[in-house]
C-alpha cells in the first residue's frame, strides 16, 4: 500500500518492469455525505469520458495533464493508471497554474467541472509537468447554459474559485509566511486567471452562450481586471476572497466530517477576521449563504460552535474502530 485517501487505497505495482497505480475503493468512504459515498462511481464515469478525449487525436493535446486510465471497473472497485513519479505541489509557480487553468478550460468546454482541486489531487513530476489524477468530484454540466454543475443556483462557484478554495489559500496559510509574499502570489494567480477567463468568455461568445452566463463571467473578469490595475483594490479583493475560501472549505470539512488540524487553523483565522474586520467583510459582500445578514456577535458565536464541532470530528477520526 502506497497511501490512502478518503475514498480509496493506492497501491504501487511493478509488473514486467513497468510501474502502475492501482486505486482500490474503500468499503466505507471516509467522507460522510452522499457525494463522498458516490465519488468512486463518479470517478469511474469521468475517467471513461476523459480517456476518450485523450484517445481522440483532435482533443488529446488539450488533455495531456490528465492521468491516463488503463482500466476502470466500479463493480470490482479498481482503477488502474500508469505510475506518475511525482509529488504534491510545494512550490506553486505560474507555469503550474497555467497548465492547470488550460486543462480546466478544456474540461469545461467538454461539459465537465472539477470541484475538488485540493492539494492531494494535484501532482507535479520532475519535468515540472502538472498531473490531475482524481476525478471523484468532477461533474457534468452545460457550459453554455449553466454556471457550474449546480446549474444557475450557485454562481459563487467556478474553477478559479475552486482552486483558490481547495488549494491556494490553504497553501498560502501554511507555506507562505509573509503578507507581501502572499499578495505577490495572489497577483500572479489573478493575472493568469484573467487570461484564462478572457479565453473562456471568447469561447462562450463564439458559441452564443446564454446571456446570463456571458454576463456572469464578464462581471468576474471585469472585477479582476479592475483589481489588478489598482494595488489597494487588489488587497481588498485578496482579503474578501481569502475569507470566502476559508469559509467554504470549513463548511466542506464539517459537512463531510473530514476535519483536520488545518480546519481548526482556518476557523481560528476566520474568527480573527470577524473580530478585526467584520464591517469591511460585510460591506464587501463577504457574507453569503448562512452567514448573510448575521451580526458580528452571531457570527463569532457560530464559528466558536463550528470549532467545537470540528474538534469532535477530529477526535472521532483519530479514535480506532
Amino acid at each position: 500500500v502506497y497511501g490512502s485517501g478518503l475514498t480509496g487505497e493506492v497501491y504501487r505495482l511493478r509488473i514486467a518492469g513497468k510501474e502502475y497505480n492501482l486505486k482500490k475503493r474503500r468499503a466505507v468512504a471516509g467522507v460522510a455525505n452522499l457525494n463522498g459515498q458516490l465519488s468512486f462511481l463518479n470517478e469511474v464515469q469521468r475517467r471513461q469520458a476523459l480517456q476518450r478525449l485523450k484517445d481522440n487525436p483532435v482533443t488529446a493535446p488539450r488533455f495531456t495533464h490528465i492521468v491516463p486510465t488503463l482500466y476502470a471497473d466500479y463493480r470490482l472497485g479498481i482503477l488502474l493508471s500508469p505510475w506518475i513519479d511525482g509529488e504534491l505541489i510545494h512550490h506553486l509557480t505560474p507555469p503550474l497554474i497555467a497548465q492547470l487553468f488550460t486543462t480546466l478550460e478544456a474540461c469545461e468546454e467538454q461539459g465537465l467541472m472539477e470541484w475538488d482541486l485540493c492539494r492531494g489531487n494535484l501532482l507535479v513530476d520532475h519535468q515540472e509537468q502538472l498531473w490531475l489524477f482524481d476525478f471523484g468530484y468532477m461533474y457534468p454540466f452545460d457550459p453554455l447554459r449553466e454556471f457550474n454543475s449546480n446549474g444557475l443556483a450557485d454562481p459563487l462557484f467556478h474553477f478559479v474559485e475552486r482552486f483558490e478554495t481547495r488549494f491556494f489559500f490553504s497553501w498560502l496559510m501554511t507555506q507562505v509566511p509573509g503578507a507581501e509574499q502572499q499578495l505577490a502570489h495572489y497577483r500572479d494567480l489573478k493575472r493568469l486567471a484573467l487570461e484564462s477567463y478572457r479565453r473562456k468568455l471568447a469561447w462562450l461568445r463564439a458559441r452564443q452562450a446564454a446571456p446570463q452566463v456571458q454576463a456572469h463571467f464578464q462581471q468576474i473578469t471585469a472585477r479582476w481586471a479592475s483589481a489588478l490595475a489598482d494595488p489597494a483594490a487588489l488587497s481588498r479583493l485578496f482579503a474578501v476572497e481569502a475569507f470566502r475560501s476559508h469559509v467554504l472549505d470549513i463548511e466542506d470539512d464539517l459537512h463531510g466530517q473530514s476535519c483536520t488540524l488545518l480546519t481548526l487553523q482556518r476557523i481560528d483565522w476566520v474568527l480573527n477576521q470577524l473580530e478585526q474586520h467584520y464591517r469591511f467583510i460585510a460591506d464587501e459582500g463577504g457574507l453569503f449563504y448562512d452567514n448573510e445578514g448575521k451580526s458580528q456577535q452571531a457570527l463569532l458565536s457560530s464559528y466558536a460552535q463550528k470549532r467545537q464541532q470540528a474538534q469532535r470530528y477530529l477526535q472521532n477520526a483519530s479514535t480506532p474502530g
